[in-house]
């Protein structure tokens, strides 16, 4: 009995000792894993229910957003002109365009300018001879182009969403009989009158949203072209220059910092030549040479002309007394010796 006693003893004490090692074990803190070697393009795996989102790409270093498609939009048609007063800058000089058959013509053409022989004041000038003759003309932007054929100020215009933006390669058109000089260049559209105060968020809203759509294309027409660095510069200068030419144009158009009207219709047409880079490429302009004529321009007061007097006079040079300064005239003066020249002159005229 004492014997059985004993054995259940060590029995109780050795289960229960297995249970304290167990109780130890599972209470004791799990060893860190340790780091494992990362191959060359090894990714790591993602825990199960964890969702991912792609990180966008830096575009260029930096210059944008991440790539989305290209849009391509249609030209505006001239139907979005026919029929409408369009005035420069909103409130300038004004034209209608109209289709009374299969060709357009300008049915009216009034311009507004600055008096010839009283500058500063105001004239106006309607073009006789309407309605006049309207030509087509490649237009590489995409856009619809035509010619004005006016002999007294003739200029092009692109068809833009109810407007049309008119260049004249910078010149000025004085029209004497006029006693007027009027300038074409700019914007024709809407007259400050048409803005509708209620219209203006709608419409800063939309050129928020072509504004992307610009973003957008000169990202897909730089990465069509980042192997040709030349032409890659050369895209990225071209959409820096067309901000603050678009400023420059719109700063003088009516109402323009409330509704951005003009700055809305020429981000259009951007859209539209980057859309059009896009389908049939972009050529950048070839680099005028230099002008080799440049280097014997400077080479002339140096040689013929200093030597010619010498020559045909050879009486005064014989008399060297009489002559003291001829060896400095004969010799070709440097930059130096000319600059202190010209420096007491330049302070006794002050």
């Amino acid at each position: 009995m004492a014997r059985q006693n004993t054995a259940d003893s060590k029995s109780i004490a050795c289960c229960a000792s297995a249970a304290a090692i167990g109780l130890a074990l599972s209470a004791a803190p799990t060893p860190p894993a340790h780091a494992q070697m990362a191959l060359p393009g090894a990714v790591a795996p993602t825990p199960a229910g964890t969702v991912t989102t792609s990180k966008p790409k830096n575009y260029a270093g930096g210059m944008g957003e991440a790539r989305v498609k290209a849009v391509m939009p249609k030209a505006p048609s001239e139907d979005t002109i026919l029929g409408k007063t369009l005035k420069l800058d909103g409130a300038g000089s004004e034209i209608q365009i109209t289709r009374p058959g299969t060709d357009l013509q300008v049915g009216k053409l009034v311009f507004v300018g600055d008096r010839l022989s009283r500058s500063g004041e105001q004239c106006r000038y309607e073009a006789p001879g309407a309605p006049l003759k309207l030509s087509t003309k490649e237009s590489g932007a995409g856009l619809r182009r035509y010619e004005v054929d006016f002999p007294g100020c003739a200029f092009t215009f692109d068809v833009l969403d109810g407007a049309i933006l008119a260049t004249n390669g910078g010149k000025i058109c004085e029209i004497k009989s006029a006693d007027c000089r009027v300038d074409p260049e700019g914007l024709w559209g809407m007259s400050e009158t048409e803005f509708d105060p209620k219209t203006a968020e709608d419409m800063l809203g939309a050129r928020a949203k072509v504004e992307k759509t610009v973003r957008s294309n000169f990202r897909a027409l730089y990465d069509k072209n980042k192997a040709d660095k030349p032409l890659r510069a050369f895209i990225v200068h071209e959409q820096a220059d067309f901000s603050s030419w678009r400023e420059e144009v719109c700063r003088t158009y009516a109402r323009e910092s409330e509704f951005g009207y003009c700055a809305l219709r020429l981000t259009e047409a951007r859209v539209i030549s980057l859309g059009a880079q896009l389908a049939s490429g972009i050529k950048q302009p070839e680099e005028k040479p230099a002008t080799p004529a440049a280097a014997p321009i400077a080479a002339q007061p140096v040689a013929a002309p200093v030597k010619a007097p010498a020559a045909t006079n050879p009486a005064p040079v014989a008399a060297a007394p009489a002559q003291p300064a001829t060896p400095p005239v004969t010799a070709t003066p440097p930059a130096a010796k000319i600059a202190p020249a010209t420096a007491p002159a330049a302070s006794e005229n002050k």
